[in-house]
């Protein structure tokens, strides 16, 4: 046993998925395709061992909550039983990026988790296996462990449900910027919560399913036409169709903040004028923005003027997740 950190990223879809086919093997419903984002990550330290009488779990200084932190647990107790080991562990994570708020958190921190609990417990997963295994403890986790660009399949069992890298053309030169609005704190309703309630009742969710598969494909052609105006269109596509889907819920979900709808605005502005950026957001209010590096400048300048935004974050696309030598604890 080896104290063990890893760092691991938060991505954005861009291709969406909202409901699970199979909630226990969090099989999603429809296949998805993310950007990992180089300036946003989770760094978690996993030591197991005899000192500890119980598993103890912290994040950015402060206890998890008992449910937050039996999730960390149970996601122990699958590493556990992968080495055939009871020894209790100390987890410590910290985000540099608030986490519950839409931002992704889950996904890098159960990636993180994973590559640092299995190489803490002495075994070396492949990466399709560290992905199958992240995916138990948050579906998009499974594209933090891949980073990059990365689809992740539906499957239809848990060994084909995984992801994996795919390319995007090298001269769009792409960037994301992730703008925090309003309020920073974790949303009323958590994505688990959100994506289950939507499933059940809105009128939509069959026919809404069958588009993401379409908008797969459309994403998939793109790249490969190298379309940058295609691509843009289907994340824009793909960001609306999520939040119909939450808006038609009962009770109904509105992630968005007036701050979110004033990033459209602008945009939409901004392309009438040759600057192209392409919003999208997740299950929160904050606004990731597909540009490529050379309208970037122009469009965090534009957006800082906005009243309510806190911050904007120019990312790349990150690596894989990765051991670090820099301990937590």
């Amino acid at each position: 046993m080896q104290k063990t950190t890893a760092r691991a990223y938060s991505n954005i879809a861009l291709v969406k998925y909202w409901g699970k086919q199979d909630a226990g093997l969090r099989l999603p419903m429809n296949s998805s395709v993310a950007i990992a984002l180089d300036q946003i990550y989770t760094t978690t330290t996993v030591e197991f061992g005899d000192q500890y009488s119980k598993d103890l779990v912290e994040i950015d200084g402060d206890q998890f909550s008992d449910e937050e932190s039996q999730r960390v647990i149970d996601h122990l107790d699958r590493v556990r039983k992968l080495v055939g080991i009871h020894l209790k562990a100390k987890v410590v994570t910290k985000n540099n990026f608030p986490k519950g708020a839409g931002a992704a958190s889950s996904a890098s921190g159960f990636a993180a988790l994973s590559l640092a609990a299995t190489k803490a417990a002495g075994i070396n997963l492949s990466q399709k296996d560290l992905s199958i295994l992240a995916r138990f403890g948050s579906g998009s986790a499974s594209r933090s462990i891949t980073g990059g660009v990365s689809i992740w399949y539906t499957g239809q069992n848990s060994q084909d449900s995984f992801a994996e890298a795919i390319e995007l053309p090298k001269e769009w030169g792409l960037r994301v910027l992730l703008v925090f609005v309003g309020n920073l704190k974790s949303k009323k309703v958590s994505t688990t919560e959100g994506m289950a309630r939507t499933k059940a009742t809105s009128p939509y969710y069959p026919v809404a399913v069958k588009e993401a598969g379409k908008n797969l494909q459309r994403l998939i052609n793109s790249i490969k036409d190298k379309n940058w105006s295609e691509f843009g269109q289907v994340v824009e596509d793909e960001c609306y169709r999520l939040h119909i889907l939450c808006m038609t819920t009962r009770p109904n979900l509105l992630y968005w903040s007036n701050e979110t709808v004033a990033i459209f605005q602008k945009l939409l502005n901004l392309r009438d004028h040759g600057i192209t950026g392409y919003f999208t957001v997740d299950a929160g209010p904050h606004v990731h923005i597909i540009c490529q590096q050379s309208d970037a400048d122009q469009i965090k300048s534009d957006l800082g003027k906005i009243t309510g935004v806190n911050k904007i974050v120019d990312c790349g696309i990150s690596g894989p997740a990765q051991t670090i030598d820099q301990h937590l604890f």
